[in-house]
């Protein structure tokens, strides 16, 4: 993907630039802030539509473009929600911050990973609908407008509408490779990480415990599902790990900012997730399988099972983190055994068999 520094390419640059000069104001204790807030926050959304403009007017429409415009849209959106919410704007709450964001992520995460296949799946009116209502919609509670609460839910809505057919037309084009229920159940496994960080972040342990409870049980369900219907993919596989390992570090991240335990046990624990995530990717590069062992399964359990007897205050907690913290680090050798012993030219065996 080559970059190009023209007209477009400047416009989308300069409206990431100051995104954070958004959030400063939005932050800071000034006159008239939530004035100065909109009128930037109306600039770089009207920027949005010159750079595609341009483009298209000048024919420099360019690879590089088409994949960082979209994202800098969902960062200014993302970044407005989280910082009213954070500051306690009337009109938002935190499930019309979390269906949004959850949108644009996962619909985003689907863009790059279907860029190497080449696949495009161009903007629907209902994508451009919700886009201008989110803007919309930031703007009336930013200044505070009457029905600012009812515009939310209106964008909200077009959000998860635009989410849901996109899906569907990716469906039509890729089959069961991406979307299909074994998938969903990890993203809704991955979704529910949230509100799980929100509600301990306020202290509502018990709350917590019974989310994270959810996510941990419904663990096995997305595996399950994907056996008995035939639909266990890279992808699926590639996203259950990485539901696992996200959960597994903001909980112990979380344990440690709450003095549950110290940071010298959230190191022990990164340290092997880290160099086994990067052995698994290595893995699957060469070999397009994700490799999941049976120690890092056991790994897995045992991490949920410590962090809960954490959370309960369980009396031998101590010695259930030690020991997880043991299978992390045996989970760690068994991929660089299974990073050694990979075959050196395993894509060139359906040739040698063919000739």
């Amino acid at each position: 993907m080559k970059f190009k520094f023209n007209i477009p390419n400047k416009i989308t640059i300069i409206r990431v630039g100051l995104i954070p000069l958004f959030a400063i104001v939005l932050l800071a204790n000034i006159p008239y802030k939530n004035l100065l807030a909109s009128f930037i926050f109306i600039m770089l959304s009207v920027s949005d539509f010159l750079d595609g403009y341009f483009a298209r007017k000048k024919k420099q429409v360019t690879e590089f473009g088409k994949l960082i415009d979209p994202i800098a849209d969902k960062f200014l959106i993302s970044t407005a929600l989280i910082f009213l919410f954070v500051q306690g704007y009337e009109g938002i709450d935190l499930w019309m911050v979390v269906a949004i964001i959850a949108r644009e992520v996962i619909i985003t995460a689907m863009r790059i990973y279907l860029l190497p296949s080449k696949i495009v799946v161009p903007a629907s009116n209902f994508g451009k609908a919700k886009t201008v209502m989110q803007s919309i919609a930031i703007v009336f509670v930013l200044l505070s407008l009457p029905l600012s609460r009812y515009i939310m839910f209106i964008a909200v809505s077009l959000t998860i509408i635009s989410g849901l057919e996109y899906l569907v037309r990716i469906r039509q084009i890729t089959g069961k490779k991406i979307v299909n229920l074994p998938n969903f159940i990890t993203l809704a496994r991955f979704l529910l990480i949230f509100p799980f960080v929100y509600y301990f972040l306020n202290l509502r342990i018990s709350i917590a415990l019974l989310i994270f409870a959810v996510i941990t049980l419904s663990d096995k369900l997305d595996g399950i599902s994907a056996r008995l219907m035939n639909q266990k993919t890279e992808l699926g596989s590639g996203l259950d790990s990485f539901t696992d390992w996200t959960l597994i570090i903001s909980t112990f991240v979380l344990l440690v900012m709450t003095n549950y335990i110290s940071a010298f046990w959230v190191i022990l624990l990164v340290v092997p997730s880290i160099i086994s995530g990067i052995l698994k990717m290595a893995y699957a590069k060469r070999q397009k399988i994700v490799p999941v062992t049976f120690i890092a399964r056991l790994s897995v359990g045992m991490t949920y099972v410590t962090i809960i007897s954490i959370l309960i205050n369980f009396r031998y907690n101590f010695y259930l983190l030690t020991a997880t913290i043991i299978m992390v680090y045996l989970a760690m050798i068994s991929y660089i055994y299974k990073a050694l012993s990979m075959p050196k030219k395993s894509v060139n065996k359906g040739n040698k068999a063919a000739a």
